[in-house]
C-alpha cells in the first residue's frame, strides 16, 4: 500500500445508480486483477484465499440514518461479485465500540444483521471476540489483534463518507481504526495511547489491499461521525489500490486541505505521499452543499480526550440510540443530566418522528 513513483489510479464516480457507480470504480481502477494478481502470488486455491472486508457500521444508532454506516447493499454487491469468481473464503470484520458500555445488543454480529447484513456467502467476523495478543514492535509493543484480520490474504476498507470531529474527516484509513479489537476505544486508544499511530501501526502490519469509499450518502458537518438529521446526496464512489491516495481524493472533494487529518500525515509520512501521483479517474469536484468541522472543534476535543471521565459521561449522557439497542443501568446522577437533554436530541439525531424530513441534495 506504500506510493511508489509510478502514478496510482483513483477511481471517483458519480452516478445516479449506486451499484453502477461501484462497479465502474472496480472496473477502472483494475480491481480484479489487483485482486487476481495477490491470489496468484499467494500459492494458495481460490477457495482457500481469504478475504476480509472492512466496512464501517459500529457507530450506527438507527438504521434510518443511512450517513452513519457503509451501505450494506453496496458491501454484499462485492461480496457476491467475489464469491461468483470462485472466491469463496470471505469475511465481514467488524470490532465493538464504545457504544457496547452504555447499551446492549451491540456485539458485531447483531448491529450487523439488524443494519441489513444476511450473512449469505460470508461469515461476520466480531474482531473483539477474536482478539489475540501481537507484538507490534517499537511504541504499541505488545496489544491484540483480531484473528480473521490478521489471517487475511486480501484486505478492503470500505468507509463510509463522513466528517470526523477528532481528524476533519474519517475515510479508508481511519476506517481500519476500528480493527483496533478493545471495546472501550476512548479509553484505550484516545486516552491511553491517542488513535492515529496505532491505526497506522496496525496497517504497518496488515496492509489493506484495497479501498473503498461510500459516498453515495455522506454525512458532514461537526457530528458527522456521529449522526446525521440532513444527510447528503452526494451519489459517489470512490476507490483504488492505495487508500492513502484514496482518501486524498477523498478529502479533496470535501473542500478539504488532506493534510488537516491526523491519520493522513502520519500515513504520508509511513507510506508516502500521493500529491501528484493520482492518476484520478472522474469527476474531483468538491461536494455542494457540504460542511466541514470547524478547527476550533478539534482543537477542543484534542484536550477534552485525554479527560477520561468528561469524555465517558458526555457518551454516557448524550449518545442516542433506537429502542432496538436497550441503554444499560446508568447512575441517578446520569440518569438526571439524561432527562435534562432529552428534549434537545432530535436536533442531532435521526428520530421516528424526523423520517419524513427530506435529505439535503447537491
Amino acid at each position: 500500500m506504500c506510493i511508489g513513483s509510478e502514478k496510482t489510479k483513483v477511481a471517483c464516480i458519480h452516478d445516479e445508480d449506486k451499484f453502477r457507480a461501484l462497479g465502474q470504480v472496480l472496473e477502472k481502477t483494475g480491481f480484479y486483477d489487483i485482486l487476481e494478481r495477490k491470489w496468484k502470488d499467494s500459492g494458495k486455491k481460490k477457495e482457500d484465499f481469504l478475504i476480509a472486508v472492512k466496512p464501517n457500521f459500529m457507530m450506527t444508532y438507527n438504521k434510518i440514518d443511512e450517513s452513519t454506516y457503509t451501505d450494506c447493499q453496496l458491501v454484499e454487491y462485492l461480496l457476491n461479485k467475489l464469491h461468483d469468481r470462485g472466491y469463496t473464503r470471505l469475511a465481514l470484520v467488524e470490532s465493538r465500540n464504545t457504544y457496547g458500555l452504555y447499551f446492549e445488543k451491540r456485539e458485531v454480529e447483531e448491529v450487523a444483521k439488524y443494519v441489513g447484513y444476511q450473512g449469505k456467502n460470508y461469515r461476520i467476523c466480531d474482531l473483539t471476540q477474536e482478539m489475540e495478543e501481537f507484538d507490534y514492535g517499537g511504541p504499541f509493543g505488545r496489544h491484540y489483534v483480531g484473528r480473521t484480520w490478521r489471517d487475511a490474504d486480501f484486505r478492503i476498507s470500505f468507509a463510509k463518507n463522513k466528517t470526523h470531529s477528532f481528524s476533519y474527516y474519517t475515510l479508508a484509513l481511519k476506517n481500519i481504526y476500528g480493527t483496533l479489537p478493545l471495546e472501550n476505544k476512548l479509553l484505550e486508544y484516545h486516552k491511553k495511547r491517542e488513535f492515529d499511530w496505532p491505526t497506522i501501526e496496525s496497517l504497518k502490519h496488515f496492509p489493506v489491499h484495497y479501498g473503498l469509499i461510500d459516498a453515495f450518502i455522506s454525512a458532514d458537518g461537526p457530528m458527522g461521525v456521529i449522526s446525521d438529521v440532513r444527510p447528503n446526496l452526494t451519489k459517489t464512489l470512490i476507490g483504488g489500490e492505495k487508500i492513502v491516495a484514496v482518501d486524498w481524493v477523498g478529502a479533496q472533494k470535501m473542500g478539504l486541505n488532506p493534510l488537516k487529518s491526523r491519520f493522513m500525515k502520519i500515513g504520508v509520512r509511513e507510506f508516502g505521499s500521493p500529491e501528484g501521483k493520482i492518476d484520478l479517474i472522474g469527476d474531483d469536484t468538491p461536494y455542494h452543499p457540504w460542511k466541514n468541522v470547524h478547527p476550533f472543534l478539534t482543537d477542543i476535543l484534542a484536550l477534552a480526550e485525554e479527560w477520561w471521565v468528561l469524555s465517558h459521561s458526555f457518551m454516557a449522557t448524550f449518545i442516542f440510540a433506537e429502542d432496538y439497542f436497550p441503554r444499560k443501568a446508568m447512575s441517578i446522577v446520569f440518569r438526571f443530566f439524561r432527562w435534562l437533554i432529552l428534549p434537545i436530541l432530535p436536533l442531532f439525531f435521526r428520530t421516528e418522528h424526523r423520517l419524513r424530513k427530506s435529505r439535503r441534495r447537491p
